[in-house]
């Protein structure tokens, strides 16, 4: 196990320098989308990666005074969540025509960041994972995914399009977070993380960002913002 983890960490941290070199390259054919700031989204997310590794692995990096909390890197990927959950609300919002559908996504942003603020006052934002917050957060993407499928289905004729970048970001976020959640969930809970669990961690974070590259290198250039 400790061989797995050791390659799985070697790999996805590579993993996402390889992806916002391709959303860098398939640039052209996104830049007058609601997608465009996807290069700016990816690359944030490499470099909270790298910080976060910097500060899990080096006491004398640290963001928080306290010597108990010189380890903890939550309050980046607290401020990360919240950046990622609202762009992808903003680009669905745009992709997806239905008005009922468009509703339900300004309600739930709106709902993610109201509970993301209450959350603060039950957790601690800078050294606690913002649990509900998180599930809100994800729980309201994964209805956008499926509005978004089910308007290529309406449109298209079919729920997924092989050459369309925004069915293969969908796709790596469905199997990330119907994965991630239930173990975001048992982290918080369970007072010693079995070693699996990191494991599994990291092969759903491959598995996303394996998609994102595969729809970087499959797309087509099309006006997929809806009329």
């Amino acid at each position: 196990m400790s061989f797995l983890n050791s390659l799985l960490d070697n790999t996805f941290i590579p993993l996402y320098a390889i992806v916002v070199l391709l959303s860098l390259w398939r640039y052209p054919r996104y830049y007058d989308t609601p997608l465009r700031f996807l290069p700016i989204l990816i690359m944030y997310t490499f470099l909270n990666e790298l910080f976060a590794v910097l500060i899990r692995d080096n006491d004398e990096i640290s963001l928080i005074l306290k010597e108990i909390y010189y380890n903890n890197n939550w309050v980046i990927f607290n401020i990360y969540n919240i950046v990622f959950f609202v762009y992808f609300y903003f680009v669905y919002y745009f992709y997806i025509s239905g008005k009922r559908q468009r509703d339900f996504i300004k309600v739930g942003a709106l709902a993610f960041l109201f509970i993301s603020v209450a959350n603060m006052f039950f957790q601690s934002f800078a050294t606690q994972p913002q649990l509900t917050a998180y599930i809100t957060g994800a729980i309201v993407l994964l209805y956008c995914i499926f509005f978004y499928w089910k308007h290529l289905k309406e449109q298209y004729g079919d729920w997924f399009l092989t050459r369309d970048l925004l069915s293969w970001l969908s796709l790596g976020m469905v199997i990330f977070f119907l994965g991630y959640v239930p173990i975001k969930i048992a982290r918080y809970y369970m007072e010693t993380e079995i070693p699996w669990v990191r494991s599994v961690h990291l092969i759903l974070i491959i598995l996303m960002y394996g998609c994102f590259a595969f729809g970087f290198i499959r797309m087509r250039r099309r006006k997929l913002q809806v009329e």
